[in-house]
């Protein structure tokens, strides 16, 4: 093993960073160095390595690996990112502004998680949320969203043909031309002989 890779294997156990000196001393335990100093072997080799290693910033005698601090910052940002999301859908009061703001927020996440989106589909389904699968699914197609083809579409179609139908029934009637269908009861006609008569009573 390297001195180099010794440096990475010993920085990445110990959580990514540690001071110069149980730096030193735990590559020591895994490299066998011939003639040279370890100290000065193990400093030029992070010095000479800035794509690798470089000082950590606000500890002094520390050294980090670089690839292993951008990501836990880049960890820390999404943590920050999803923490904020929290906040929002705490903040939503009713089960529509619920599915609207998750739809909104999945094309967000869509662009770091594309993983993600089988989980949200789920929700959605056990929400019963099918119109939003729907506009998720189209978002992530590239396809025009179309609330017709839901059943939030079809409920908007029901409720414009009611109101199409109440329109034409009142043009109808202001028209004159409206003739009300009377359902009769067939109860007999008197035959010959037979009288009626009415009693009225005072």
């Amino acid at each position: 093993m390297t001195i180099n890779e010794a440096c990475i294997k010993v920085l990445t156990e110990l959580g990514g960073r540690a001071p110069l000196k149980l730096l030193c001393m735990k590559v020591q335990e895994i490299v066998v160095f011939k003639g040279a100093t370890p100290y000065n072997s193990i400093c030029t080799e992070l010095i000479n390595h800035p794509k690798n290693f470089r000082r950590t910033e606000g500890k002094k005698g520390w050294w980090e690996l670089v690839s292993f601090q951008e990501e836990i910052a880049s960890r820390d940002k999404r943590i920050k990112e999803l923490e904020e999301v929290n906040a929002r859908l705490k903040s939503v009061k009713t089960e529509d502004d619920f599915v609207r703001r998750m739809v909104a927020e999945a094309k967000i996440l869509y662009k770091h998680d594309k993983d993600s989106m089988d989980v949200i589909r789920q929700i959605l389904h056990n929400l019963g949320r099918s119109d939003a699968e729907e506009e998720l699914d189209a978002w992530i197609e590239g396809r025009v969203y179309k609330p017709s083809d839901t059943v939030t579409g079809a409920i908007a179609d029901l409720n414009k043909t009611l109101k199409n139908g109440v329109e034409e029934g009142v043009t109808i009637i202001n028209a004159g031309n409206y003739k009300p269908q009377i359902q009769t009861q067939n109860v007999g006609m008197p035959t010959i002989g037979q009288q009626t008569t009415k009693r009225i009573e005072k």
